[in-house]
């Protein structure tokens, strides 16, 4: 995943950061070329997803009003603020984020469009620097539960405080190795990203991918899930979606057990940010420390008679949307 890279080659940036810029603040409701930055000076396949990702917002403002039309025109604009300061480097580096950039935000805005509005924005940490010596680059993005109908601050907390924490391993801290104050390495780095999904009418799956380097051989690629129930705001855990009565964590075992060796399995897989619910069906992901990285993937047709009946991942086969 390579959304922005720290680099000293401010002057040869400057120009297309300021091309990028210019588009991003104009807004993706407006013609790329009705801004002060021509879309058609950047590379083409920036300027390509960016004519994609205005075409996306323009479809989906189109259908809604009021608090919701208010609420995606803020989000909106925050997110083309946190884009412009998070794609800086290189000119090859700010097109690869800025395309990225507009990639993963057409398919947000596709996502919201499909259904229902439900009142998520877009939050970041976005920021770089040094720290003794060391260069460090954060590109952290996770969702904001907007919607009044009920409480979400706790689930709201929960996805804050993840990237917030996460984040704040990538700044070199006293014990990071300087290389005797000559560091040579490559910059520290947490890079965040995420999707919504719908597994069920009254609940959404944050879906996270990370990939941090905070020094040493390698960094770490990973996956988070968090299921929010829409009807209390809440964030729920696999106990929340299986019978209680029933054998689900043996049975998810046994699944598992069969594609992959991994020791203590039955722990791990008690352990709620493991599950990613999707709309037809559970990814269950397990990291290189664990053996992997590997991710099994069960359809619910395997697990329907496991699940509750009045649960957030619904027995139906079809997950019809409602609105927030």
């Amino acid at each position: 995943m390579a959304r922005s890279r720290f680099a000293d080659g401010v002057a040869a940036a400057a120009l297309l950061l300021g091309l990028a810029g210019a588009a991003l603040a104009q807004g993706p409701a407006q013609g790329p070329a009705q801004g002060q930055g021509s879309s058609a000076a950047m590379p083409p396949q920036v300027a390509a997803a960016e004519r994609r990702l205005s075409a996306a917002y323009a479809d989906t403002l189109s259908k809604l009003g009021g608090a919701a039309r208010e609420h995606l025109q803020a989000d909106q604009a925050r997110w083309r603020a946190n884009r412009a300061t998070a794609c800086v480097g290189e000119p090859a580096d700010i097109a690869d984020c800025l395309e990225t950039g507009y990639r993963d935000r057409t398919s947000h805005l596709e996502w919201l469009a499909e259904g229902g509005y439900p009142f998520v924005s877009d939050q970041a940490i976005v920021k770089s620097g040094k720290a003794r010596g060391i260069p460090y680059i954060i590109d952290a993005s996770y969702p904001q539960f907007d919607g009044r109908s009920v409480d979400f601050s706790a689930v709201n907390r929960q996805l804050a405080t993840a990237a917030a924490e996460a984040a704040e391993r990538a700044v070199p801290g006293p014990d990071a190795d300087t290389g005797g104050g000559a560091y040579a390495g490559p910059p520290w780095s947490y890079e965040q990203v995420y999707t919504l999904h719908r597994p069920g009418p009254n609940a959404i799956t944050v879906y996270v991918r990370y990939d941090s380097y905070d020094g040493g051989a390698t960094g770490t690629v990973g996956v988070l899930g968090t299921l929010v129930d829409l009807r209390t705001g809440k964030a729920v855990g696999p106990d929340g979606v299986f019978l209680a009565t029933a054998p689900w964590l043996r049975e998810l075992t046994r699944i598992v057990g069969a594609d992959i060796s991994v020791p203590n399995l039955g722990d791990l897989l008690k352990e709620p940010q493991r599950y990613v619910f999707l709309e037809d069906r559970l990814e269950l992901s397990f990291g290189p420390h664990e053996g992997g990285p590997f991710t099994v993937e069960i359809r619910y047709d395997r697990l329907r008679p496991l699940l509750r009946p009045d649960g957030p991942v619904p027995r139906t086969s079809a997950a019809a949307r409602s609105p927030d």
